[in-house]
């Protein structure tokens, strides 16, 4: 099982020519919040933006749209409905994602929200918490697959418990062999990989990523630079966020999975030197994205001298 290196995450991060403009930085939607969970949205957007999307844009519920207006007025908040009007191809000079389920809570109308995302965008989606329902049914698995015949890459991100939960729905499946109560961590990672297609980020104290893809080699690779400052609510919104800034710059995605990795988990550390493992706050993970990307560059390049 390899491992991902400060120096294979430094080179996935993309560099920025000097013609660049907010659209050829990329384009991150995020479709996430509710009314009742409006921190996961905001947490999300802003590490997206902090990640280097050259325009960001929210579609949500009012409550979330109030407190991004306050708190990151620089993105473009509209009602989450609109979302199927609008336009989600990407282009060689233009490339865009979108990040959908960070707050959602599992209902019909965002079960229905999520599988029109994967259904609507010519581009990478990468599903999160309560997106990840829509997987688990079977127009949700037959569009995520639909996803892969067509080449667009999906990156799935559960925590443990929702990865058993969609190993326990892709085992009443006949063709599934896998027992998912006798899975390891990366086992799991693979299995649900190979079924949708997609790429797995199966979060955790060790993170591990494996792809979908059928041409590639069935190896999972662990970010193993996790630390127990991370398992605190909002976090795991803050690396959706990460993920899908890198996607929406044209980032390779399994690259995209390996580098915002690796920088988010860098952040948690640095947060815990300044505040302590046990003190740390998933907003202090989201104020030291920009440090850790930072140092990240400044330790590979003087390791490369």
């Amino acid at each position: 099982m390899k491992s991902i290196t400060s120096k294979k995450a430094a080179h996935a991060l993309p560099s920025l020519r000097a013609d660049v403009n907010k659209y050829t930085r990329g384009v991150c939607e995020l479709v996430v919040g509710s009314e009742r969970f409006v921190g996961a949205a905001v947490l999300a957007a802003s590490a997206a933006n902090r990640m280097g999307a050259g325009y960001v844009k929210v579609y949500s519920c009012d409550a979330v749209a109030s407190a991004l207006h306050v708190v990151q007025p620089s993105s473009v908040v509209l009602p989450m409905q609109a979302y199927v009007n609008d336009f989600h191809a990407q282009d060689e000079r233009n490339p865009r994602a979108t990040v959908v389920g960070c707050g959602m809570r599992n209902t019909a109308a965002e079960v229905k929200t999520t599988i029109d995302v994967l259904s609507y965008t010519a581009a990478p989606v990468l599903v999160d918490g309560g997106g990840l329902a829509a997987l688990a049914t079977p127009e949700g698995f037959a569009a995520v697959r639909n996803r892969f015949v067509e080449g667009y890459p999906t990156v799935i991100t559960p925590h443990g418990g929702e990865a058993f939960r969609l190993m326990r729905w892709l085992a009443e499946k006949p063709e599934t062999v896998r027992d998912p109560d006798r899975c390891s961590p990366n086992e799991t990672a693979l299995a649900l990989a190979d079924a949708f297609g997609a790429i797995c980020v199966l979060k955790g104290p060790d993170t591990f990523i494996a792809s979908g893809d059928e041409t590639a080699p069935e190896e999972v690779t662990v970010m193993l630079q996790g630390t127990p400052a991370l398992a605190k609510a909002g976090t795991g919104d803050i690396l959706a966020g990460c993920i899908g800034a890198l996607l929406a710059q044209g980032v390779d995605a399994f690259d995209a999975c390996m580098a915002g990795t690796f920088v988010h988990a860098r952040a948690g550390m640095l947060a815990a030197v300044d505040h302590d493992e046990f003190c740390v706050t998933a907003e202090d993970v989201l104020g030291h994205l920009a440090p850790a990307v930072g140092s990240l560059l400044r330790k590979v390049r003087k390791e490369e001298g």
